[in-house]
């Protein structure tokens, strides 16, 4: 392979240029050869450089990587078919070459979850490589240290105080306010306007100012360059999303001192700030604030990019805009439908099955602190450990027919803890956000059905071709500038009387 490479970069270039010079061709052919070894002593010694030690544990290592970035371009692109490729080679457990100089163990079976609950299992890596953006949050934190944070800020996530708090009513102004400028407007960009409403959302439940939010907006897009691993670049972009941190930890702490002041836990934002330990104390000032911080981070990627999948497919399919069109009919408090535990809507179907078709956060990493036993084998100390959550949403014993969007698999809530769930982790790291993401994306699906009702409009896509496919890294997303747009609904007969609800088929 390497010598292939560097026979097409070296040879192919030295005959145009034998071609333009009008070189003999033995002096081109002679210094095409040379040029052709070089290259590929040079290229062989970057690919050893960048693949690492021999593999550990006695794991194979998946054929088919490329040289420097082994299998980054096919995690980029097709993240879920390298995960089966893998399995169906190796079996559940192999290493695969995830860029230059990093290794990681894919562990592809259901029981792989068990490694989440081991106590060997660290997330602090990621302060080593994301510091600017992790480093002193609960992504980064592990054993007591975890515990003691986040017993303190837990209690504001369960479902009942999510219902008492100002969340639903956020949730539901922000989307209709969005909703009714779509009506407005010829057509939008779906991907861009999710993101923008999720950040919205999270702004104002940490208690931003509507008037402020375009200039927490700014900030938070530079903070995102802090994204970009420390260890390999920390340069003038680090230092400039650095500056964006640094301008958002000063207001937040400003609102986390004026809630303190207050007293006030009646919004999450305000549960947050003024959290308590098991001794009874406040949370560290810095503790509350790079954890509402990381809120932001972890609480917008995660239903923008679920709610625009559910929106697309939404768009593609008339039975879907008919069974979600007859639910909300007769349906006066949306929000409080949203959040009933003991209803289960076809919206929340909806978005639950974009969540497991493309799960934002497709894989769950962690770092073997001490060796850890699965199915028999031992992964070594020092492991990175990927567990592929796509690839586990589409396990076909658990899921028929994986490939397809299906609302209807979802006959009832799943019970966290499970793989239906894993979307949003597992163990003691198991997403705190995961309550309102599923209300969020409920609430969504909802008002934009009650949009369509009311207004007598079908939604459908600009181009009208079949659903986009997504790219994995560095998140699942679908991709941007997908323009969708309202149109009456003569076209189609979602509003007439009597018609059947068929099971949604594959578009």
């Amino acid at each position: 392979m390497v010598a292939r490479v560097a026979s097409r970069l070296s040879l192919g270039g030295f005959r145009q240029m034998h071609a333009q010079r009008h070189a003999p061709a033995d002096h081109a052919q002679s210094l095409a050869a040379a040029v052709r070894r070089v290259t590929t002593r040079s290229l062989q010694k970057l690919a050893s450089r960048t693949s690492g030690p021999e593999p550990a544990g006695g794991f194979p290592v998946l054929e088919g990587g490329l040289p420097v970035i082994g299998h980054l371009y096919e995690m980029y692109r097709s993240f879920p078919e390298l995960c089966a490729r893998g399995a169906a080679a190796h079996g559940p457990n192999f290493y695969i070459e995830a860029g230059p100089g990093v290794r990681q163990l894919m562990c592809t079976a259901p029981t792989a979850l068990q490694v989440l609950k081991h106590s060997a299992a660290s997330t602090s890596f990621y302060a080593e490589g994301f510091s600017a953006l992790l480093e002193g949050t609960l992504f980064a934190l592990d054993g007591d240290e975890h515990r003691g944070v986040r017993q303190a800020i837990t209690p504001p996530f369960t479902p009942q105080r999510v219902r008492r708090s100002d969340v639903v009513s956020i949730v539901v102004d922000a989307h209709r306010r969005r909703i009714d400028s779509w009506l407005r407007r010829r057509e939008f960009d779906v991907v861009t306007e999710t993101r923008e409403i999720a950040l919205e959302i999270i702004f104002r439940i940490l208690g931003v100012p509507p008037v402020h939010l375009p200039q927490w907006e700014r900030q938070y897009n530079r903070y995102l360059v802090a994204g970009l691993p420390a260890n390999v670049l920390k340069g003038p972009l680090y230092w400039y999303a650095i500056r964006a941190r640094t301008w958002i930890d000063e207001h937040l702490g400003a609102m986390v001192d004026e809630l303190r002041a207050s007293g006030d836990g009646s919004t999450l934002a305000g549960a947050m700030a003024n959290a308590r330990g098991e001794d009874g104390r406040l949370l560290e000032r810095d503790a509350a604030v790079r954890n509402l911080r990381v809120l932001v981070f972890a609480g917008h990627e995660t239903t923008a990019s679920a709610i625009a999948w559910s929106t697309l497919h939404l768009a593609s399919s008339n039975e879907l805009q008919q069974r979600a069109v007859a639910e909300v009919q007769g349906m006066d408090d949306l929000g409080a439908v949203a959040t009933d535990g003991a209803r289960f809507t076809f919206a929340e179907a909806m978005f639950r099955e974009a969540l497991r078709l493309y799960p934002p956060v497709h894989s769950v990493i962690r770092r073997a602190r001490g060796p850890i036993d699965l199915d028999g084998a031992t992964i070594p100390e020092n492991t990175l450990v990927n567990i592929p959550i796509v690839h586990l949403l589409r396990e076909p014993a658990r899921f028929p027919n994986p490939g397809r969007f299906d609302a209807d698999r979802w006959i009832e809530r799943p019970r966290p803890g499970t793989v239906e769930t894993a979307m949003f982790g597992g163990g003691p790291h198991f997403c705190l956000g995961y309550h309102i993401a599923i209300t969020e994306g409920t609430l969504f699906n909802l008002l934009l059905a009650r949009a369509l009702h009311r207004n007598k409009l079908v939604l459908e896509r600009v181009d009208d071709g079949p659903v986009p496919t997504p790219t994995y890294l560095p998140l699942t997303h679908p991709p941007r500038n997908t323009m969708m747009r309202f149109v009456p609904s003569s076209r189609n007969d979602f509003h007439s009387e009597g018609f059947e609800h068929a099971r949604y088929a594959d578009q």
